[in-house]
Formats: C-alpha cells, sequence, structure tokens
C-alpha cells in the first residue's frame, strides 16, 4: 500500500475521504510522452501527481520524455460531464473509487480527482510550487507562497510565479474575478469569460437593478472581460457595452445598452421602447458581429408587435431566390405621413400606353391625309407635325415593353 493510499484509507478525521495533491502532468493530447501507454484517447485528462508534504522533484518542464514520470500515481477526472483540468503545479483533491476491474477484484480501485484548491482564490490558476527546495522561486515569491498558506486571499505576485504552469497557459495580470452578490451562483473561466445566475440586487451599484424588486432572476453569460485596470485581486462586474460579447436573460431588469442605432421614426404611433429603456423578460445579445446561420432549414422571426431592422449604414438583403412581401400595405419613403403616391401595376400600365399609341398612330395617319384648300391640297404643317410622330410611335412602343422588370411584382 503506497503513501496515497495509505492517507486515503486512514480512519483519521482529516484524510478519510480525500487527500490533496500537487499536478505534476497531465495528458491533454496525443503530444504527451505516455498518451498512448495511458490508453490514447482515454487517456485525456490523467493527471500525474505527487505529494505535498515530500515531494520527489519530478519536474517534466526539464524532462518531458523522462521514464521516470510513469512512475507517478495518476487520477482521472471524478465527474464524467464536466471538464475542468489542472494546471500543472495545482492541487486537486483526489478519492479512491472502484475502477473497471472492481466487479473481479473488489479491492481494484482507481483515483480520481475532484476539483483544483483555491490557494490563491483566483480564477486564472491556482498554483503551489515546491516552496522549501524549488531554487527558481524568488525570496519575495517565498514569502508570498507562505502567505497563502497562512490563510491571505488573492496576492498580486500569484500571476507572477516563475513555475512551470503548462505548454501554453501565460497568466494575465488584467483578468479579475466578478463580484458577487447574495445567491449568486457564478462559473469563471480563466480568460475572463463567465456565467452568472443572479438577481436583481439594488443599492449595490451594478447595472441592472434600476428596476424590478430584489430577487428577481437574471441570468449573464459574458466571454471577454473589458479592458480595465484595477488592484490586483480586486473584484468587478460585468460590463454590457465593453466586454467582447455578452448575452442577457432578464426578468424585470432595465439594461444600460448603448443601441449602434435607434432611428425610429417609420413609426407614426406606438414606436417600440429604446433598448435602454424597456424593463420586462428580454434577451440581449451584444457583440462586435451577430451571425445566425441555418445549415439544412428556416430562419423564423416571429413578433407580436413589430419586427425592426435598424441600422446606419443600410440594409442588404441579397438572396438566390424570390423576395416575398405579403402585406395588406407597403410603405417605401421616410414616414407614413409622406407617402402619398401609390405604386404603379406595369402591365396595366403597358397596356393603357400601348393602347394610347395605338390610338395616337390612328390619328396621326389621318392627320397625314387631310386636304386643304384648294381641294387635293396637303395641310402642310398638319400633315409635316403627323408624319415625324408616326415615324415615332414604333419606338414608343418598343420602349413601353421594355418597361416592366423581370424581377419585381406587386399585388393588385
Amino acid at each position: 500500500m503506497d503513501l496515497f493510499a495509505k492517507s486515503l484509507s486512514s480512519n483519521s478525521p482529516t484524510n478519510a475521504k480525500t487527500l490533496a495533491v500537487r499536478v505534476i502532468s497531465i495528458i491533454l493530447d496525443e503530444s504527451h510522452p505516455l498518451f498512448k501507454e495511458y490508453g490514447s484517447w482515454d487517456s485525456i485528462g490523467t493527471v500525474f501527481f505527487d505529494s505535498i508534504s515530500k515531494p520527489t522533484f519530478y519536474r517534466p518542464e526539464e524532462d518531458p520524455n523522462s521514464e521516470s514520470l510513469s512512475a507517478y500515481p495518476t487520477a482521472k477526472p471524478l465527474f464524467s460531464q464536466q471538464k475542468s483540468f489542472p494546471l500543472i503545479n495545482e492541487t486537486v483533491y483526489i478519492v479512491s473509487a472502484p475502477s473497471l476491474e472492481s466487479s473481479e477484484y473488489s479491492s481494484a480501485d482507481n483515483y480520481y480527482y475532484i476539483s483544483t484548491i483555491n490557494l490563491w482564490n483566483s480564477q486564472q490558476h491556482n498554483v503551489l510550487p515546491e516552496q522549501m527546495f524549488n531554487p527558481i522561486i524568488s525570496d519575495n515569491q517565498q514569502k508570498t507562497l507562505q502567505q497563502v498558506e497562512a490563510g491571505s486571499p488573492q496576492i498580486e505576485n500569484s500571476t507572477n510565479l516563475n513555475v512551470e504552469i503548462g505548454k501554453t497557459f501565460i497568466p494575465r495580470s488584467n483578468i479579475y474575478p466578478l463580484r458577487p452578490y447574495e445567491g449568486d451562483v457564478i462559473y469563471e473561466g480563466r480568460w475572463g469569460n463567465s456565467i452568472r445566475l443572479g438577481s436583481t440586487v439594488q443599492s449595490q451599484g451594478n447595472s441592472w437593478s434600476n428596476t424590478g424588486t430584489n430577487g428577481d432572476p437574471i441570468l449573464i453569460i459574458r466571454n471577454g472581460q473589458y479592458p480595465t485596470t484595477q488592484s490586483p485581486g480586486q473584484y468587478i462586474l460585468e460590463n454590457l457595452n465593453q466586454d467582447n460579447s455578452s448575452i442577457y436573460f432578464t426578468s424585470t431588469q432595465q439594461l444600460p445598452i448603448s443601441g449602434s442605432s435607434t432611428d425610429y421614426t417609420s413609426y407614426t404611433q406606438n414606436p417600440p421602447s429604446l433598448p435602454n429603456q424597456y424593463s420586462g423578460p428580454q434577451i440581449l445579445i451584444n457583440s462586435g458581429r451577430l451571425i445566425l446561420n441555418s445549415v439544412s432549414d428556416h430562419i423564423l422571426f416571429s413578433s407580436k408587435k413589430s419586427i425592426n431592422l435598424n441600422s446606419i449604414d443600410g440594409v442588404n438583403v441579397d438572396t438566390r431566390g424570390n423576395f416575398v412581401i405579403q402585406s395588406p400595405k407597403i410603405y417605401l419613403g421616410d414616414s407614413e405621413d409622406s407617402l402619398t403616391q401609390p405604386v404603379i401595376l406595369g402591365d396595366d400600365l403597358v397596356s393603357l400606353l400601348t393602347d394610347i399609341l395605338s390610338d395616337l398612330n390612328t390619328l396621326t395617319r389621318s392627320l397625314q391625309n387631310q386636304v386643304g384648300v384648294p381641294v387635293g391640297t396637303p395641310l402642310a404643317p398638319t400633315s409635316l407635325a403627323a408624319q415625324l410622330i408616326a415615324d415615332k410611335i414604333p419606338n414608343y412602343k418598343r420602349r413601353v415593353s421594355q418597361l416592366l422588370s423581370n424581377t419585381t411584382r406587386t399585388a393588385i
């Protein structure tokens, strides 16, 4: 029975079920030297761990292909539906639980890890290097680690530890934790992405609690914290207008969104509320660009009131199929009050103009043959004018026939 098995099987109150260990390596892809040996793709998430109190000083950054890594015990994620893999040198809780072989051997247990221990009180990382014997940690960092063990919350040096964390992970000092409120459930990633299951909390300085009552639910999904400079470890709030991308699900809240275009002059009555004045259930999506893409079926917009398309540069519709508008009334212009001219029916207009030109042709031919005095003498001015018009009539008819659009149709 190894050190960890003894600790986990101990009857002492502190080690009866879980044990804190340090992660020294983790399999995340096929580039890990023990990827195939530990099950190929089934090995993803497997950590190699060491004791915190009596480390053996294996350092994968110095010798990533060392066979000595296989001598360390391993643990897999305890939860299959939740993936929150630790970084190298973070500490996790491990438990001993049944393995696939448990049905044949009652003692066949595996180690599983639960979660990263929140040493620094930071969503960025919570590494704990081997402080006593690690020569790469400075005296200043040594003091910081001792403060952490004494219970000191997030410290500035937590983002500047000169210690192996991973291949691509670089801590950022400008990522800040979200301020919590009573009753909040908050999930935070390491890079300023978060989910807040919160509520209206009046008189607490947030941007969504100006309306409604305490406890009205709100759900905020944020990806990419806005640029800011705060004191290390200081808590911040979501910023609807400056965060990279956000989705807000509201119940009674009024959100201070800065709409890119809010010109509703096309409404002669009952215009929609301005985006920053509406308070009620709504879903607000805000980002640098929005794409709705359907690969096999329709995109359907349905509204009990109007659907407003509001933009500064223009509204473009490109389609290779039909563009159909079915409505009892269609208005084109600045406002309904200025729309005094109706649209002409093209087929009927062409038919009318063709008939007029045919009658005009008959008239001009008749005028060409009129005689004056003495009898038989043509009326020179009238005849000449009629002849000129008659010569133009075939071209008029051809131009009229070309007036009809090949793409646009209207109903009678």
